[in-house]
């Protein structure tokens, strides 16, 4: 990881690096994480774990733990400093998305102002950069961590499924539409930005793709991408949530094939639910659904027997139990799921979880059901018995699980963050030397 960083950094300007590199010091690193998502706090807790017990100095920038449905308090809970800063409000954009569907949030989208106020939240972490001095920034779908560090003039890095770079990059309209868009909507608060802090103003695209990318995922499973020359593939970041086992854990080895089921923190989980219990109820199966918090009592009261249920559970461990994954396309759902060898079926609610799930599926461990709103508890049930009964599925996965268990995501990131700060090239260096 180390000599390959160094060679893709070799072409950002030395005369910006030479005054802040010092290899091998104590570093002060801030993180900034969409905390209203499991996934993208998570991951970097874990890096943060590592870069802790190596000496270095870690702290997380974020909405108040307190906040409903923000993830904050394992932030708290694996003991890192937080300090309160605005975020774009994912909860807002996710009920209007489960209530009214993709087309009329779209343009709900455009209004940015009601749920991410983009000026407001980059002035809060440039006086949070200026006051608190890091060495460098790590965003994990950040709006505001590349900019943010562009405008301080310090190195930043970004933690970004490699699905969502693959999509932009090989698809011309997509890309189009996303600058437009960005053009449109959020360009007109970073000038506000650019112009009170005296600074050029770049095309943020162009920004996010010159800046050095962590890529949790496999090598095998997704193509590099050539529009961003700082992208390295560190491998899958595992987590497991630090809940207490739930009581019927004492059944698992009763000769019953389990599913788990989980949706992450982003699923249509009720209406999933609702539409697939006459079926699934039906199956010689054992469900173990762990809920993040998204299904209400009474869905979770009208379940068949075969059902069992827990808000937060310790994935890895029940996932040894099971024969199979029911789960929404997160990008570490899946790597959850490989880690243990078990095949998968897919049931992706939106665009981000439908890339995941193609790459899944063309790699022979999983199968893509209907989107939650559309899908049949009968169809469901085939994929299910396809995957479990079929050999070729779960072998697929014991072979890119033998991988996952061999990566380890979170050190590989932790070694990038040190050289790219180490190195000491600002943002603005990144983009010059990246092409246009």
């Amino acid at each position: 990881m180390k000599s390959a960083l160094a060679a893709r950094s070799s072409a950002v300007d030395s005369d910006t690096t030479s005054a802040r590199a010092n290899p091998g010091r104590r570093l002060k690193v801030m993180f900034i994480p969409l905390s209203y998502v499991l996934a993208h706090t998570v991951r970097p807790i874990e890096i943060a774990k590592v870069l802790r017990a190596r000496g270095h100095e870690v702290f997380f920038v974020g909405v108040d733990a307190s906040t409903p449905r923000s993830k904050m308090s394992l932030v708290r809970q694996a003991d890192f400093r937080h300090v309160v800063a605005p975020e774009p409000n994912h909860p807002y954009v996710w009920d209007r998305f489960i209530k009214h569907g993709w087309f009329k949030t779209s343009i709900d989208l455009t209004f940015v102002s009601r749920w991410a106020p983009l000026h407001e939240i980059i002035e809060s972490h440039v006086e949070i950069i200026r006051r608190e001095k890091p060495d460098i920034v790590v965003g994990d779908s950040s709006v505001s961590a590349s900019t943010s560090a562009y405008i301080t003039g310090i190195p930043v890095a970004c933690v970004q499924g490699a699905y969502f770079l693959d999509h932009i990059n090989s698809n011309p309209y997509y890309r189009m539409h996303l600058r437009s868009w960005d053009r449109w909507n959020l360009e007109p608060m970073r000038r506000r930005v650019y112009k009170r802090h005296g600074v050029k103003p770049v095309n943020a695209m162009r920004l996010l793709c010159s800046i050095p990318i962590l890529s949790p995922d496999l090598p095998t499973l997704y193509d590099p991408s050539p529009r961003c020359p700082h992208y390295h593939t560190v491998g899958p970041i595992l987590f497991d949530h630090p809940a207490p086992p739930p009581e019927w854990m004492d059944e698992l080895d009763d000769g019953t094939p389990n599913i788990y089921v989980s949706m992450g923190s982003t699923g249509i989980f009720d209406t999933f639910l609702n539409r697939t219990y006459e079926a699934l109820g039906k199956l010689p199966y054992r469900f173990l659904v762990t809920t993040g918090g998204q299904v209400s009592k009474d869905t979770m009261q009208q379940a068949p027997a075969n059902f069992r249920f827990a808000e937060f559970a310790h994935g890895g461990d029940i996932l040894r139990h099971c024969a199979a994954m029911v789960y929404h396309g997160g990008n570490g759902t899946m790597y959850q799921g490989l880690a243990a060898g078990v095949p998968m079926v897919a049931v992706p609610a939106h665009l981000e979880q439908e890339l995941v799930v193609r790459h899944a599926v063309r790699h022979g461990f999983c199968l893509a059901a209907p989107k939650p709103r559309k899908i049949s508890g009968y169809a469901l049930a085939q994929a299910l018995k396809r995957v479990v009964e079929e050999p070729s599925f779960r072998e697929c996965a014991q072979r890119f699980g033998q991988q996952v268990r061999e990566t380890n995501g979170a050190e590989r990131s932790a070694d990038a963050i040190e050289q790219v700060a180490w190195l000491g090239a600002s943002a603005e260096a990144y983009f010059k030397s990246a092409r246009p």
